[in-house]
């Protein structure tokens, strides 16, 4: 009882009862699961090396992939039995797909005592981007879904996040600064050494909210030729951003449009490829034919992408 008033002290009480007297912690038996009908799924999530660590117990009904009893073990900070514990009871009796679909900010408010108190302090807010990624993850594992590169990136010590959940979570707190985003995820909260690396992904979604931005603007229903230069400047990103400007993010890169000009029958786009693209051996081939033969298809076929 001493120890659950000193979590009130610092938590709200929803949280300190979580923390005191959680309903889910623990491990789910072979024996308990083939009771309940039910397959073992296990997934652990990050490593002590990096302070959090979080190994999930499913009991899946192998019929429609109902998750019958969920569990967990943790190591981190008190606040992440509270973050788990919550998920854990509601991710019981949905879908592996459904469990993923929890947000942020549907968990939080289910942790506040009130509506207008979040439920912890800012400094420890990654608790619950971490818990819903290990759900995420292990839904991934589940599935036997194929991992892309930056799935098995870790670009920092502190968090057990990838790089794609990185990106993910800045998008969705639209998080402008290093301090912003050790909030959110852990990352970059001592070690310095993936500073550059986050500044860029910060960079990145930056010039991706300025562009949304600007693709924003209506492009008038006119042939392409006879825009002027800021409406053939929008809707090039808008071709762009509905065929390639994804792959090139997920490497690492992206594309500038500097310049639109007409050079007889033709016109002649200037771009400059940004990050990991600008030294990529396939900006000058393979990424500038499709480049070109998208704006080709959607805008004009006399278009040439000239990289600068």
């Amino acid at each position: 009882m001493n120890e659950l008033i000193d979590f009130k002290s610092e938590y709200g009480i929803k949280v300190a009862m979580f923390i005191g007297e959680p309903k889910h912690a623990g491990i789910i038996l072979q024996e308990e699961a083939d009771a309940l009908g039910a397959t073992l799924f296990t997934y652990e999530y990050g490593d002590a090396s990096v302070g959090e660590k979080i190994t999930l117990y499913w009991a899946v009904n192998p019929e429609d992939d109902t998750i019958v009893l969920a569990k967990y073990t943790y190591f981190g900070t008190p606040s992440l039995i509270a973050a788990c514990d919550m998920l854990a009871l509601l991710c019981k009796n949905k879908t592996v797909q459904e469990a993923t679909t929890m947000t942020f900010q549907g968990l939080e408010r289910f942790l506040r005592d009130n509506p207008s108190t979040p439920a912890l302090p800012e400094c420890e807010q990654y608790v619950i981007t971490l818990a819903l990624d290990a759900v995420k993850q292990a839904s991934k594992a589940y599935y036997k879904d194929a991992l892309g590169r930056e799935d098995l990136t870790h670009p920092c010590k502190d968090t057990p996040m990838s790089l794609a959940s990185l990106k993910e979570s800045i998008a969705l707190h639209n998080i402008q600064t290093l301090k912003a985003l050790a909030h959110y995820t852990k990352a970059g909260y001592k070690d310095s050494s993936c500073h550059e690396t986050l500044s860029e992904l910060l960079v990145v979604h930056q010039k991706e909210l300025e562009v949304e931005k600007e693709t924003e603007s209506e492009v008038p229903d006119i042939p392409f030729r006879q825009m002027d230069a800021k409406q053939k400047i929008v809707a090039i990103n808008k071709a762009i951003d509905k065929s390639v400007r994804q792959f090139l993010i997920m490497d690492g890169g992206d594309i500038e449009i500097l310049d639109v000009k007409e050079n007889g029958n033709q016109i002649d786009i200037y771009v400059r490829y940004l990050g990991a693209c600008s030294g990529c051996a396939s900006s000058s081939t393979g990424t500038l034919f499709a480049i070109e033969n998208t704006l080709k298809e959607q805008l004009d076929d006399q278009i040439r992408v000239l990289p600068i």
